[in-house]
């Protein structure tokens, strides 16, 4: 009996695997759809608006469709799916820079701290938690003078806050790296530390980063948001959602449009970096989850 049922399980077995993998894959294609979508818009937005700039009072809080304004006017007469259009290249860019910046010095704290072990370790690991035992947003208001209306300085500002999370990870997974067969072999052959660590130990790390760099992006491009919708971020002539959904709240009740469509420009840019997080997690299946901790 078990013999003739034993196909059947198989063939079970076999589908649900299939399905199993159209989610994952079906995950990463949805965010980079979103986020490919979302740069696109942005180029097509600039190109048929304009200068997101531009101020024509005679068109102030135009709603959607009227003198030639897609997405309508905010209360200077500036085209809304321009400024959109600004913003979300402004956040790729944020959100780009600042997972570069934080990856680079949290992935090396990281290592340093789990392949060398020892005082090392211990000193680095107490910076880190310094680090996350201080808020970030007393943090921001503190050096609201700094970054405003200063690209470079609010990406550092950032990244100050986001390396613990891939210090963190990188120590966890080097720590257990560091033990298997071939780092030893590694080791035994006389290659240097920084050669081991770059050739051997950051190898078995991508996915790890690429994933936590995935979901770190979409928190970078909310702290560019939130920070510029408070006044304390990116202000004109930089181009912000989020300070554009400062100005829109003002005029809410009688323009919904000006805060509404950067509000979901940005909530879209957030669920296509989760997506491509989850479906490049869910694809390796590389345990992340855990190192994630």
């Amino acid at each position: 009996m078990s013999a003739i049922n034993l196909p059947d399980t198989l063939l079970r077995g076999e589908r649900s695997e299939r399905t199993a993998s159209r989610h994952r894959r079906g995950s990463l294609t949805a965010g980079l759809i979103v986020l490919g979508g979302m740069l696109v818009f942005s180029v097509a937005a600039s190109l048929a608006g304009g200068s997101a700039s531009h101020q024509d009072l005679a068109s102030a809080l135009a709603p959607p469709g009227h003198g030639g304004h897609l997405f309508g006017a905010d209360a200077l007469g500036r085209d809304v799916m321009s400024w959109v259009g600004g913003g979300i290249r402004t956040s790729f860019e944020v959100a780009v820079c600042v997972v570069a910046l934080s990856a680079a010095f949290g992935c090396t704290v990281g290592i340093l701290a789990g392949y060398l072990g020892g005082w090392l370790d211990a000193a680095l690991m107490r910076i880190a938690d310094i680090q996350l035992s201080i808020p970030p947003l007393p943090l921001f208001i503190a050096a609201s003078v700094i970054i405003v209306n200063n690209l470079l300085s609010l990406v550092i500002l950032i990244s100050i806050v986001g390396w613990v999370p891939y210090a963190r990870l990188c120590r966890a997974r080097t720590l257990v790296i560091r033990e298997r067969g071939y780092v030893a072999a590694a080791r035994l052959a006389g290659r240097r530390r920084g050669a081991i660590a770059v050739l051997h130990l950051l190898p078995g790390l991508t996915t790890e980063i690429a994933v936590l760099a995935s979901l770190q992006a979409g928190i970078a491009l909310l702290w560019e948001a939130g920070l510029s919708f408070l006044g304390l971020g990116l202000q004109p002539p930089y181009v912000s959602l989020g300070f554009l959904m400062s100005e829109g709240k003002e005029v809410l009740s009688q323009a919904w449009w000006v805060a509404t469509f950067p509000g979901i420009a940005l909530a879209l840019l957030v669920v296509g970096f989760n997506l491509t997080g989850d479906g490049i997690r869910d694809l390796f299946n590389n345990d992340v989850s855990g190192g994630l901790r």
